[in-house]
């Protein structure tokens, strides 16, 4: 009864998973030890368009163009030749072609079990042409983007050139003959001739003063300056210097708290607390002023607080204020181009911050903003510059990659050498005289004396020069060349031509993992996944990348963490408490897993973990003879299979 109970609810569970299989979102295909399909779902008929009988009884490479089969062949025979187990999974991105001819590309996951004697292939194929045409899409968007913001950028720097110079020189001109027809011909002036030469002089002085705010307005840099270090206690200070006789005049009186150091450039923050005390001092009441200024700490950034006790806003305007030439009041008792509060939100903005007002009508205003705190755990040397080697013999190629490095995200040193003989003299050099290696190197492919491939394998002979995260720079995405770099020594590479975007993301990621502490768990962007996958399942990703990348939030990453090769024992011991049973199921098929992680996970509280440790045959005998005693019919069951093939191998290695 029992026997029969086991059996049928066995029966039950293949229906379910045929169920399950025929309905799944991937291709689903399943082949004998001969390569041969013995299964092809609904969605393989989709994706491929062939039918079932069609496909039944072909080789999978069948679904290969022709002149990729052999290379595919290859690398999956290569893979299942070169390990052993009774599970074995890989995963690989190629081109698939479709009944009709037509090319594109896939996912595929191919994983081998040992079923008897013999052993079964299955396959899982996901068509990724729509996520490739997207990502192709928005790469040339941000590209064009891109592009018409160098332009718009280079263009408000000359209009900056032609602002300081051109616009003010004509009304130079126009200033000095008013000025000199008002003295001279004064007393041939009736009073509407002497009014309209005020009015001419007015209207002057007004446009030196707009022209002036634009001029300043433009020249805020666009980017952040997250590595400086500014007291604003110290510029609090200098600003009360500079405002010293405004102050006097309106009687007015400060107070302030202690102010926080801040990541912004000290110019910046002089121009924000400049023109928010001016603009109090400016629409002052008939009181007398009084200010407080605040800060506080929020996150990983300050809120200040600039309040004074003036005319106040009415609530409706509170956005427009911040607009370029906004007036709320009239240019005769409160002179000014209205630039200064646009001033304040670009300086905010640019360093990621926010900034708004809350006020009424003769009541006063608060003016509130926030600006980066500065890192408690920065590092100098890494935040100031990254440096970096490019080993590439095309003037070309080297032209587009430093102007790729242009567009880039971070502060970096350059060093070019043209060809691999240089690059690697150049290591030695460094490595030799005790200096700092670079910290990512950045080479070419196809060079002459030494070329791309030669390089790497120099580089991995060095224990030291090892370490250096390698980016392979090729007009080739060929698979051999891919896969011959992977296996030699090389943690990413980019199809030329390079872009700001890509490589910016690339060496930031590659960076961060090198030298930087994580702080909080975050998401990244399918470029920056695709990147941290690639370096977690690299056996020539540094140690301390790989310690980082075991935190990361993505359990596939942990996944391609837990299956490198190159794991040291504390990685192991994070990994096989991981809350992801698929990440402790991979620490299990590590060939390199040492026994006493073994034994943690053939105690794992996850059936699941214990059945894909009972199918490995390379496991202390103690191990499976334990979980052939496993409370769970399907883990014992498993584990006495793997003890008798391993009993029979024993056996059949004795000599007679």
């Amino acid at each position: 009864m029992e026997r029969n109970r086991v059996e049928v609810a066995l029966r039950n569970g293949e229906e379910r998973l045929k169920v399950i299989l025929e309905n799944s979102y991937d291709a689903f295909i399943s082949m004998d030890a001969k390569r041969l399909i013995t299964d092809w779902n609904r969605q393989a008929e989709k994706t491929f368009g062939w039918s079932k009988t069609e496909a039944l009884g072909q080789k999978l490479s069948f679904i290969v163009p022709q002149h990729l089969r052999r290379q595919y062949l290859r690398d999956i025979e290569e893979f299942f030749s070169t390990n052993d187990g009774h599970l074995l999974k890989t995963s690989k991105e190629l081109v698939a072609r479709h009944k009709n001819g037509t090319e594109f590309p896939i996912e595929l996951t191919i994983f081998r079990v040992k079923e008897d004697a013999h052993y079964i292939f299955c396959t899982f194929v996901r068509d990724i042409s729509e996520q490739k045409r997207s990502s192709h899409a928005l790469e040339l968007l941000i590209q064009e983007r891109t592009r018409k913001l160098v332009i718009s950028n280079e263009e408000l720097h000359q209009f900056a050139k032609i602002a300081a110079h051109d616009l003010q020189e004509p009304l130079r001109t126009i200033q000095g003959f008013a000025k000199l027809l008002s003295e001279n011909c004064r007393e041939k002036l009736d009073s509407d001739g002497k009014e309209f030469i005020e009015y001419i002089l007015d209207g002057v002085n007004r446009m030196q003063v707009l022209i002036q705010s634009v001029l300043a307005h433009s020249q805020i840099p666009t980017e952040s300056s997250l590595h400086s270090v500014t007291d604003c206690n110290l510029i609090f200070e200098e600003v009360m210097r500079n405002l010293s006789a405004s102050f006097s005049e309106s009687l007015a009186s400060v107070e302030v708290g202690t102010l926080p150091n801040v990541a912004v450039e000290r110019t910046q923050v002089i121009q924000l607390f400049q023109n928010l005390l001016s603009n109090s001092i400016k629409y002052r009441g008939d009181s007398p002023l009084q200010i407080s200024i605040k800060a506080e700490a929020n996150a990983n950034e300050w809120l200040f607080s600039f309040a004074d006790n003036g005319i106040g806003i009415d609530p409706k305007y509170a956005g427009e204020v911040f607009d370029m030439f906004s007036r709320l009041n009239g240019k005769v008792k409160y002179p000014g181009a209205g630039v200064g509060l646009a001033i304040c939100k670009k300086i905010v903005t640019t360093h990621g911050g926010n900034i708004w007002v809350d006020s009424k009508l003769g009541q006063g205003s608060i003016f509130l903003f926030t600006l980066p705190a500065v890192s408690k755990g920065r590092k100098t040397k890494m935040t100031n510059t990254i440096e970096i080697l490019l080993a590439e013999d095309t003037p070309s190629d080297v032209r587009l990659t430093q102007e790729a490095l242009k567009h880039s995200t971070f502060k970096y040193n350059l060093v070019t050498k043209s060809d691999g003989v240089e690059a690697i003299e150049y290591l030695k050099e460094l490595q030799n005289a005790g200096e700092k290696l670079p910290d990512i190197m950045l080479l070419d492919l196809n060079m002459p004396r030494m070329n791309g491939h030669e390089v790497l394998a120099e580089l991995s002979k060095d224990m030291v020069l090892r370490e250096i995260p390698v980016v392979l720079l090729t007009v080739s995405e060929r698979e051999e060349d891919i896969m011959e770099a992977l296996h030699s020594k090389m943690n990413y590479y980019i199809a030329k031509p390079v872009t700001g975007e890509k490589l910016s993301t690339l060496v930031n990621a590659i960076h961060q993992l090198q030298h930087t502490e994580q702080s909080g768990k975050r998401t990244y962007s399918n470029e920056e996944s695709h990147i941290r996958l690639v370096l977690a399942g690299n056996p020539h990703t540094s140690e301390i990348a790989l310690r980082k990348l075991s935190d990361d939030p993505s359990d596939r990453v942990r996944s391609r963490v837990a299956e490198n090769t190159r794991l040291p024992l504390e990685i192991f011991l994070k990994l096989v408490t991981d809350p992801s049973v698929e990440v402790r199921i991979s620490v299990g098929e590590n060939p390199m897993a040492p026994d006493e992680i073994l034994e943690l996970l053939s105690k794992d509280s996850s059936e699941d973990v214990r059945l894909a440790i009972a199918s490995i045959s390379t496991i202390p005998l103690h191990l499976l003879k334990a979980l052939a005693a496993d409370d769970n019919m399907y883990v014992a069951g498993a584990a006495k299979k793997t003890l008798e093939e391993v009993e029979a191998k024993v056996a059949m290695r004795k000599p007679s």
